[in-house]
């Protein structure tokens, strides 16, 4: 197990979505549509050859990359180099509006199958992400010092990005992905603030694939004892767990908390199902 791990990379979401995009825009009825005209003048500001190459690049990266320990990833077109212009266009004029939703569907889709992982192992996760063989799991924990590292998104199938020496990176279709587009509006904070409270909901959100008290009350722009007590009602409610190591503590979704999220930010409730029985 400790060869296999989830990882959300903004970058490489926004890169899929420019290769993914050179040809059919898929957001058909998202909140930001654009016609096929902005879409073709993006991409042929995004060269093929430059953007695979990028997608490597950043793939690789990957496979260096702590993961529990790790920050909060934030989107930093400015590590693209030469494609840093034609990206941050494409980005603003693409995503930028569904962008903190497509954030919480990759983070909440981490978050859940992380505990799956933990708890039930490589071959459970395996067999419930489409394309992905146990064969190919195996492979990529074996394969180097990086391990295996999955990485979802709201725009690619199930493909093996990088293999070599030092580790495999694979994509694969985030849970709910296909009616993340089926809305006009965000959904999830509305309906979760009438069910949890505005300022809890608004925690749950943020918590991500994993942070700390100080963290949360800076994403949410309250003081930390704000934060802690909300983070406290989530605890309570079974949706939210913390963990300390040393002095620090570190907030995470629960497999509920998780699979809450995503049914509600997809209007997917079928992805409570995925929750063990035990539960």
């Amino acid at each position: 197990m400790s060869g296999c791990r989830f990882l959300v990379s903004p970058l490489l979401e926004v890169l899929s979505a420019a290769e993914v995009l050179r040809g059919q825009y898929p957001v058909r009825q998202g909140r930001r549509r654009r016609g096929m005209e902005s879409a073709q003048r993006h991409a042929t500001s995004l060269p093929p050859a430059a953007l695979r190459q990028q997608i490597r690049s950043v793939a690789g990266q990957l496979l260096h990359r702590p993961d529990a320990a790790a920050r909060r990833q934030e989107l930093d077109i400015t590590a693209l180099g030469p494609l840093e212009e034609p990206a941050r266009a494409f980005f603003q004029d693409c995503l930028m509006g569904d962008w903190p939703r497509i954030r919480t569907v990759l983070e909440s889709d981490v978050a859940l199958r992380a505990h799956h992982l933990a708890a039930y192992g490589v071959r459970h996760v395996v067999d419930r992400l489409p394309g992905l063989t146990v064969r190919d799991a195996r492979d990529g924990i074996e394969g180097g010092a990086g391990g295996l590292v999955l990485v979802p998104s709201v725009f690619r199938s199930t493909r093996v990005l990088l293999a070599n020496r030092t580790g495999t990176v694979i994509t694969y279709p985030a849970s709910g992905h296909r009616s993340l587009w089926d809305r006009d509006e965000v959904v999830a904070p509305t309906r979760l603030g009438a069910l949890l409270g505005r300022g809890r909901a608004a925690a749950l959100l943020n918590i991500g694939d994993g942070c700390g008290t100080g963290d949360l009350a800076d994403r949410l722009g309250v003081s930390a004892g704000t934060a802690s007590v909300h983070v406290a009602a989530l605890r309570n409610g079974g949706l939210v767990a913390t963990h300390r190591v040393g002095k620090a503590v570190r907030h995470v979704l629960t497999p509920i908390g998780s699979a809450l999220i995503i049914a509600q930010l997809t209007t997917e409730p079928n992805m409570l199902s995925v929750l063990p029985q035990v539960l």
